[in-house]
């Protein structure tokens, strides 16, 4: 971590963030609120921060994704201190200028340091005992298990590489100056109508005018203020029908419709009609999005979503994955640019890239690519408003009809028919809505399935699915399913969702996926190419740890978690070597 000051902005108090909370949306949280202060020098921020992550409220914390074995222990002493002993422990350690403003006194500060010792090296023990069960199966008989010492590196240099662990890009960078500017300036608005309501009281808001000085913010701009926008703004008996719909299905579903009922935007697009309806105003503000078949009237058009209070300065947007379309209703002047779905190079990297969409009167219809139904669609969108982007608003999905599972080729034949067989549709459904990709044409195959021990050895059914990507590349899941049990409660989760590079067609492809299913010890599941014999695991140094049959090209083994890669020997003596698939954040 800096504590030089040779960086400054977001990325200043990052680092002292992640070692503070227990997720990327905690750590988020403090840098927005350091940001939202009046200071902007580094030394200013890392201790806005310490200050705020000590009034923070204590929640449970989430489970650590981490792999690497020292720094999954030091993230662990973190998680089980109190939160005041963990703050002013790192905060000591790393940046002693900032502790010095925390009020606590040498000897506080002292025992907080010993603190995250001790439990660091509880934490130590505990992960080299683990590592030598798990190790030990793979040792050849009767040799002694390897000498190994707890990690001497200096504390404030692991908590240094901890911190690296969890990169804060530009653009999140940007993003985060954006969200603190935005609460900076709400509190300059409280503090003004503060202000305004005490010079009333005191019968001098009469004779006082307050004048934006030069520079100061222009007011808010409203979206959803002005006249009707969109192909059927001029048609007034159809506005006037549209306003006097009911909005079925929700809270605000009153007859007759409220007096101040006005549509924002309406207009025929890409196979069908759409509107932007609003209602109501301060608090009991909402705007609902109608949707219909092209032409229909509005009887035949139907709410898809309703926001009740949204931001009104922000766009808000409707998209329909399955038709292939993105509404985008913004303030006139705003220009609106979309991504329409990530994007995976040949190296298994995930990007982005967002071009301007056509803009009138700050709404843009945009073409997509068709995906299957989804609720978290792959497109993104954001708008710039006067040389600014903005952050994105709500995105509703339109209802649209499931065409149900897709048939897809297999490389193995089918095992016979099980409860679990379900979840491989409706894990995969949700995968290519998340890539903007449809079931019928994105080449998905499956790879292998059948069933891995679970909880009490019961059977699992799980599917290797492969998903290939115009780059080469191939994104891997292993969705899996259990039977309902007494209770009516059944498991419908993925082991994993990863990306390989590009390589080898799919039929000479090896892919090794670790899954925990409720048994004694997470599985190993290994598939190759068919008719291959052996497979070969190694660990992160690459030494090798031991040699399994396989069955037609498949092994199921015990998984210690020190398995990072497999070499499996094919039918014609080649091998082929893969690293066990972790997880990906396909968001981009």
């Amino acid at each position: 971590m800096h504590t030089d000051d040779d960086v400054d902005g977001p990325a200043a108090a990052w680092p002292l963030a992640v070692l503070l909370t227990d997720d990327r949306a905690d750590a988020e949280a403090l840098v927005t609120t350091a940001l939202a202060g009046r200071h902007r020098e580094p030394t200013a921020l890392r201790r806005a921060v310490a200050r705020a992550a000590l009034d923070a409220a204590d929640r449970p914390a989430p489970a650590s994704p981490l792999r690497d074995h020292g720094a999954a222990a030091l993230d662990a002493a973190l998680r089980a201190l109190p939160r005041r002993t963990r703050v002013l422990a790192v905060v000591h350690l790393l940046d002693p200028v900032s502790a010095g403003e925390l009020r606590a006194g040498p000897a506080e500060t002292d025992a907080a340091v010993s603190a995250l010792a001790a439990e660091l090296g509880r934490q130590d023990a505990r992960a080299l005992a683990e590592r030598e069960v798990l190790e030990a199966p793979f040792r050849a008989p009767g040799s002694p298990p390897p000498v190994r010492r707890p990690d001497r590196t200096p504390l404030p240099d692991r908590l240094r590489a901890l911190a690296a662990g969890s990169e804060l890009t530009t653009g999140q960078a940007a993003a985060l100056e954006q969200d603190g500017g935005e609460r900076r300036r709400s509190r300059r608005r409280t503090r003004l109508r503060v202000l305004a309501a005490v010079l009333t009281l005191a019968g001098l808001a009469a004779l006082v005018r307050v004048v934006p000085s030069p520079g100061e913010e222009a007011a808010p701009v409203d979206v959803f203020a002005g006249p009707p926008r969109g192909s059927l703004a001029g048609n007034a008996e159809f506005l006037a029908e549209l306003q006097a719909q009911g909005w079925a299905g929700t809270d605000l579903a009153t007859q007759p419709p409220p007096a101040d009922r006005r549509v924002v935007w309406a207009a025929d697009v890409d196979g069908g009609r759409a509107a932007l309806v609003v209602s109501g105003t301060d608090q009991d503000f909402a705007a609902a999005w109608f949707a219909g078949p092209s032409g229909a009237p509005p009887r035949g058009m139907r709410v898809q979503a309703v926001q009740l209070a949204p931001d009104r300065t922000l766009p808000v947007a409707l998209a329909a994955p399955v038709r292939g379309a993105l509404v985008v209703v913004g303030a006139p002047g705003d220009q609106v640019q979309v991504s329409p779905r990530p994007e995976i190079t040949a190296d298994g990297s995930v990007t982005r890239t967002s071009a301007p969409a056509a803009t009138v009167d700050g709404v843009a219809v945009v073409e997509l690519p068709q995906s299957t139904p989804t609720d978290s669609p792959a497109v993104r969108f954001s708008v710039v408003r006067d040389g600014r982007e903005l952050p994105a608003g709500p995105l509703d999905v339109l209802t649209e009809p499931d065409p149900g599972p897709p048939w897809l080729p297999r490389l193995r034949p089918a095992p016979r028919p099980a409860a679990g067989d379900a979840a491989a549709g409706e894990q995969l459904r949700g995968l290519l809505g998340r890539l903007g990709q449809r079931a019928d044409t994105s080449g998905t195959t499956v790879l292998w399935a059948g069933d891995l021990p679970g909880r009490d050895d019961r059977p699992v059914r799980t599917t290797l699915l492969a998903v290939p990507q115009l780059s080469g590349a191939v994104v891997v899941t292993a969705p899996y399913g259990t039977p309902a049990d007494l209770s009516g409660r059944s498991d419908n989760d993925s082991c994993v969702t990863g990306v390989q590079p590009a390589g080898p067609p799919l039929r000479q492809r090896v892919v090794a996926v670790r899954c925990d299913l409720g048994g004694p010890t997470p599985v190993l599941l290994v598939v190759g190419p068919r008719g291959a014999g052996t497979v070969r695991l190694f660990d992160e140094t690459g030494a090798a740890l031991d040699d399994s049959p396989m069955d037609d090209g498949v092994a199921v083994l015990t998984s210690p978690a020190v398995v990072t890669d497999v070499e499996v020997t094919t039918a014609d003596g080649s091998t082929v070597r893969a690293r066990v698939v972790e997880e990906t954040d396909l968001r981009g």
